[in-house]
């Protein structure tokens, strides 16, 4: 797959330097299954530096360089990113991580982290701020899915809305 969209884009935008964006949005995975979330998040790179820079008070961090940075995304996330199944608030671990390569020439980090609520949940409660100290536009979506059944949500939190919003996993 990768070798398809490194041959759709052209090896010459691979190698390109990031370019500088307006759009700062994370889009965000979930499915809830048997009592577990597995989320996967995509944030531009270089928009997550500086979010880790900032929460770490670290303005020489490098994503890329530390040996620290799971950890350090894996505590941002959960200070950002809060899920409660049936009332019960959930923690994430990391399990993978890696890059893309956006089509400017830019990174994109993901990482995949899993929640487990012991049971399946009928309620998940999702807030979901990441970024949203760095940039004022800052968008992040999140499509959860609930097994069995594919049962689709969509979640929006931008415009300053660092709300909560309850999903009825049953719909």
């Amino acid at each position: 797959m990768k070798r398809v969209f490194a041959l759709l884009l052209g090896a010459s935008l691979l190698g390109a330097a990031p370019l500088p964006h307006d759009i700062h949005t994370s889009h965000s995975r979930a499915v809830v299954e048997n009592g577990t979330v597995l989320w996967r998040v995509r944030l531009f790179s270089d928009d997550l530096e500086k979010g880790l820079r900032a929460f770490a008070r670290r303005p020489s961090f490098k994503l890329d360089e530390d040996k620290a940075a799971d950890s350090l995304f894996t505590a941002y996330f959960n200070s950002k990113v809060s899920v409660a199944a049936d009332g019960r608030a959930l923690t994430a671990k990391l399990l993978q991580k890696g890059t893309d390569k956006d089509p400017v020439g830019g990174t994109v980090h993901w990482y995949l982290l899993q929640f487990d609520a012991g049971r399946q949940p009928v309620q998940l409660a999702v807030r979901n701020t990441l970024l949203r100290e760095q940039f004022e536009n800052q968008a992040n979506i999140v499509v959860l899915l609930a097994m069995p059944g594919e049962k689709r949500h969509s979640l929006y939190f931008g415009d300053a809305d660092g709300k909560a919003q309850t999903v009825d996993l049953r719909r």
